[in-house]
């Protein structure tokens, strides 16, 4: 499992223009920021696309992070061909969407049984590509949450729709997730096993980074700056 990475804190983002606040949760500076040593903000110049995982209550914003460019180049790697993978989604394939998404959270439950990253590669942290985590038959919760992300696009998922989620659950600690885009609908597969969730009914759970197929968003929460001295005030 991934340690928390130093330095994680609640940053004010002043967003340019809008009389707002965004309190950013997470650890790396985007390249479109200007660290603010004196007050540690960051002063956010982007603007998130509409269609950007605004999950759990947060707003996303773009940034480049490149602690984990090496994990995530793995995770994309395809496994369609794998005969692993093969065996692993043979009984989804006549399912509808929802039921594959149901299907791949329990079976990769199953059969890819729990192992930390120091156990299985000698590392801290180390996300294994999907094909790396089906000849081991194991893996933590971030190899698992790439292996259910493979599984669902070798079922035709497109990737624009899947999403690795990191944060921080109230119970569990540090957790990353996978998040699937159904339709209009967000669902959150955690490494629990549990049916996948609606994000609106997943309670306790603070996102601080998520990577996308093309895009890596910080998460933060809108506050309104308050009208005199500039200070921003959560609501």
């Amino acid at each position: 499992m991934g340690s928390t990475p130093a330095g994680i804190t609640r940053r004010a983002a002043r967003v340019a223009a809008t009389g707002l606040a965004l309190v950013v949760i997470g650890t790396a500076t985007p390249a479109f920021a200007q660290t603010e040593a004196a007050a540690n903000t960051i002063t956010v110049t982007g603007f998130a696309r509409p269609s950007v995982p605004n999950l759990f209550g947060t707003v996303a914003v773009p940034a480049r992070v490149s602690r984990y460019a090496d994990g995530w180049f793995r995770s994309r790697q395809d496994a369609s061909s794998h005969p692993g993978m093969q065996r692993l989604i043979a009984p989804a394939h006549a399912l509808p969407k929802e039921a594959q998404v149901a299907y791949i959270q329990q079976a990769v439950t199953k059969q890819i049984h729990w192992v930390s990253d120091a156990t299985e590669w000698g590392k801290h942290d180390y996300w294994a590509s999907a094909a790396q985590t089906l000849d081991h038959g194991a893996g933590d919760m971030e190899d698992r949450a790439i292996l259910k992300l493979q599984a669902l696009r070798s079922l035709g998922f497109p990737g624009r729709d899947l999403y690795l989620t990191m944060g921080r659950d109230k119970v569990g600690g540090q957790l990353t997730v996978l998040v699937v885009r159904l339709g209009e609908r967000f669902y959150v597969l955690d490494d629990l096993g549990g049916r996948p969730v609606p994000a609106e009914y997943r309670e306790g759970f603070e996102p601080f980074l998520t990577f996308g197929a093309n895009t890596t968003w910080l998460h933060g929460r809108r506050v309104h700056l308050a009208a005199a001295g500039g200070r921003s005030a959560a609501r």
